[in-house]
């Protein structure tokens, strides 16, 4: 491992264990704050399917290894998109939650290289 890779790896690990440990997380995700790293390969999307609860903020980060770029999108079950803001392979989405519900979230490598993403929600 070279100085940059070593230093985004803990960069996102880092930023893993600000998300697991982040006690002031408003309400949310139903089950509570979480985030995984997904290793998505060129030119693929990662899907995941997270409930949010009723009158909340849904917001979702996403944080890449630096390799490529990455798009990150949140689908409610009412066709409603909401991108991601950002720049390069770090991007937020928030959208506020006004029915209960499953919300679709892809993140998309626009990359021929594999990207690691933590993915993570309130």
């Amino acid at each position: 491992m070279n100085r940059f890779t070593k230093g985004i790896a803990a960069a996102v690990l880092g930023l893993a264990a600000l998300t697991l440990s982040s006690s002031t997380a408003s309400a949310g995700r139903i089950g509570g704050p979480a985030s995984e790293v997904v290793t998505i390969g060129g030119y693929e999307s990662y899907f995941v399917d997270v409930p949010f609860d009723v009158n909340s903020a849904a917001i979702v980060s996403v944080a890449g290894s630096g390799t490529t770029f990455v798009d990150l999108y949140v689908y409610d079950a009412d066709g409603n998109v909401t991108p991601g803001l950002g720049f390069g392979d770090r991007k937020t989405a928030t959208v506020y939650v006004y029915r209960a519900g499953t919300f679709r979230v892809e993140v998309r490598n626009r990359g021929p290289a594999a990207n690691a993403v933590l993915v993570s929600t309130n």
